[in-house]
């Protein structure tokens, strides 16, 4: 891993021998229809006098001291969630492992095939977003199986997989995936291929299926720039791209019917651009993007930058998080956090986000939480509200190759974690390298 300083180079009998090597749902009424239902429903003295009763106790529940931040993550633990693992398997057939969340513990659930083939070398030195989760009609999983040039398209129900079809990226080694009201875009790396990287664009049908757009697939800005991720801005009218090897990000406007301009390449200022998220609770289309490198003793940062009308403006950064290879990235719900794993450190960074959008470290070290001292910690995922914080422990780089784990992190309202999973309950393939939570 070129960024974890380190190189990837699994031979193949190496890896015959391993045998191994990431909203409520809409209602589903449209909003004319309800309007129609409620204009024909007759008036009940019974209904307004229930409906008020209701909102009396909800408004005297919402002032009781015990409903604060902690009682609201109580409350998230009675629902619970899931935590998913896409396994990048290198024969047979592709894998998600699913478990259960209760309380921020976890609880193996299973494993499900999904079709499709994995690849150490697509992935190269890393990349974000290999396994998402999305809420629309359905509860959906997309996940790439970059050693068949495939994307999967999985169907889940309290936590139960089923395949719903599995589908050509319309390009070579797809890593990265987002989605938004009913568009997929896919980034083909094509790391270790003589084809070129490209971004290609589908839309998705009810049952699941993916229907290419034309003119939604459109070149990086070089054949092989080694890639990192592909993400929707919240607006839904532009699509970036990281790219790690070029130090650039970018930029592609969405047209109307989902196809895509030519790139706007804009220069990164912090070194090797990787992951990014956007700040949902920012309406300036705030992002943050992880700089791998460039800070004394390979060490690197995180850069915040405001998205506007297609152009990228610097917020402020690099801010140097004093860890190695900072790569993956995840932003609360409420926006007050970020928080990078740091592969080479084994730690986890967190940063807070200021009014405004300018980001500062939360610990001076820049050691926020710490992973297991044998791993390379690799995506992130956030539990339903935020409450908690995940992360893949991956042991792809040791000699020999180890099984993948898990760490969990409660966030606290300060920012601070503390660990409520034992990774050593959890283990996972080698090949383990995408992760998604709810």
């Amino acid at each position: 891993m070129t960024i974890i300083q380190k190189t990837l180079d699994i031979n193949a009998s190496m890896q015959k021998g391993i045998g191994l090597f990431t909203e409520p749902e809409n209602l589903s009424m449209s909003k004319h229809s309800r309007e129609e239902v409620t204009r024909r429903r007759p008036f009940h003295m019974r209904s307004l006098v229930k409906s008020a009763l209701i909102a009396l106790l909800l408004c005297g529940l919402a002032l009781l001291p015990g409903l604060g931040p902690h009682a609201r993550a109580m409350a998230e633990n009675r629902a619970g969630g899931h935590v998913y693992i896409l396994n990048n398997d290198l024969s047979g057939s592709n894998s998600i492992t699913v478990f259960n969340r209760e309380d921020g513990s976890l609880k193996l659930l299973g494993t499900t095939s999904i079709g499709g083939l994995g690849s150490v070398t697509a992935f190269a030195d890393g990349t974000q977003g290999s396994l998402i989760l999305t809420h629309d009609e359905r509860t959906k999983l997309f996940a790439v199986d970059a050693g068949s040039d495939q994307i999967s398209v999985v169907n889940i129900q309290e936590g139960h997989l089923s395949l719903a079809g599995v589908f050509a990226s319309g390009g070579a080694g797809p890593v990265s995936l987002s989605y938004q009201d009913g568009l997929l875009y896919v980034l083909d790396a094509a790391n270790g291929r003589t084809e070129a990287a490209n971004v290609a664009g589908f839309h998705v049908d009810d049952k699941g299926m993916l229907h290419p757009i034309a003119g939604a697939t459109q070149p990086l800005s070089s054949s092989h720039p080694n890639a990192a991720q592909v993400q929707i801005d919240p607006s839904g009218r532009f699509l970036l791209v990281t790219e790690k090897g070029t130090n650039l990000i970018d930029v592609y406007r969405i047209h109307s019917n989902g196809s895509l301009s030519g790139a706007t390449s804009f220069q990164s200022v912090g070194a090797v651009p990787f992951g990014m998220a956007f700040n949902l609770a920012d309406w300036q289309h705030e992002f943050i993007v992880t700089d791998a490198a460039g800070g004394p003793n390979n060490t690197g940062a995180a850069t915040a930058y405001r998205l506007v009308h297609g152009s990228i403006r610097l917020i402020n950064g690099p801010i140097p998080d004093h860890q190695i290879a900072p790569c993956w990235l995840v932003i609360t719900g409420d926006g007050q956090y970020a928080y990078t794993s740091n592969a080479d450190s084994h730690t986890i960074s967190g940063y807070l986000i200021h009014a405004g959008g300018s980001i500062s470290l939360l610990n001076a070290d820049g050691v926020t939480a710490e992973t297991p001292s044998d791993t390379f910690p690799l995506e992130e995922g956030l539990s339903r509200n935020s409450h908690y914080l995940y992360v893949l422990d991956s042991r792809l780089l040791l000699n020999p190759p180890g099984l993948a784990t898990i760490s969990g992190f409660q966030i606290h309202q300060d920012g601070s974690l503390t660990s409520v999973v034992n990774p050593a309950k959890f283990v996972l393939p080698f090949s383990a390298i995408g992760l998604a939570a709810e």
